[in-house]
């Protein structure tokens, strides 16, 4: 099922998901203090680089996503539009793996950053 979205009369969404989803959502946010972190040293990186005018490393729509789904690559998921189980079945990479690296608690290895940016679109020194 497609999560619904009702707007309120004041504009505020309501999003309605089934049980199974709504699980699933909340184990992938399962600690936000950590994907906050993550997403924050990213935009510091980026800021960072823009500041000494040596132009973004990554590019802002990229930062954004990794503010708003966590970690690089749960954005870089995001924005290739692929599910969990498919990133793991395109990239060879478990699945729990995956679940680790969305919520900040470990990094891909070079071959695994490759894999995935390979699969979504995205360059893989945004990864890190």
């Amino acid at each position: 099922m497609k999560p619904q979205i009702i707007r309120t009369e004041t504009g505020e969404e309501l999003v309605v998901l089934t049980r199974r989803e709504y699980d699933a959502l909340v184990a992938a946010i399962d600690d936000e203090e950590v994907e906050d972190r993550a997403a924050a040293q990213l935009a510091d990186a980026y800021l960072a680089e823009e500041e000494a005018g040596r132009g973004a490393a990554i590019p802002h729509w990229f930062v954004k996503l990794v503010v708003q789904h966590g970690s690089p690559v749960a954005a870089a998921r995001a924005h290739h539009g692929s599910t969990l189980a498919g990133l793991a079945d395109a990239t060879g990479i478990p699945q729990d793996t995956l679940i680790r690296f969305e919520r900040a608690e470990a990094d891909p290895d070079d071959e695994q950053r490759h894999r995935i940016a390979s699969h979504t679109g995205i360059e893989p020194d945004w990864l890190h």
